[in-house]
């Protein structure tokens, strides 16, 4: 998307990519979140930095919403990176995003402050 927020669900067969209807368009922290991991070691694997660019750009689009107490709403607006709506949880479609931060900081063998991961 034009905000670096990915959509969540794609249809490999038609190439369009699409949130689930249930969100009302919006992306979910944890589906946006925990794709790095995977985008980083294709980046690795080919040595093309494209992947892991992308991947690393949304975190830097979600860091750009972080309020005060580091902790972002489950539903992101994939148009603008913009919370849509203010839940907040660790549990169900919020807790695989704070579980990868460190993981994807390590794999990414970054070096600058880990303060949003």
């Amino acid at each position: 998307t034009t905000s670096g927020i990915p959509y969540n669900r794609i249809n490999l067969a038609h190439g369009r990519a699409h949130n689930h209807g249930w969100t009302n368009g919006d992306s979910i922290l944890a589906d946006s979140g925990t794709e790095q991991l995977e985008f980083i070691a294709l980046s690795q694997r080919t040595g093309d930095p494209k992947y892991q660019q992308k991947a690393e750009n949304v975190i830097r689009q979600l860091q750009k919403i972080y309020p005060s107490d580091g902790l972002l709403p489950i539903y992101i607006n994939p148009h603008s990176g913009t919370a849509s709506y203010s839940k907040i949880t660790f549990g169900a479609m919020g807790d695989s995003f704070y579980e990868y931060l460190l993981k994807v900081w390590i794999q990414g063998n970054k070096t600058e402050s880990v303060k949003h991961y």
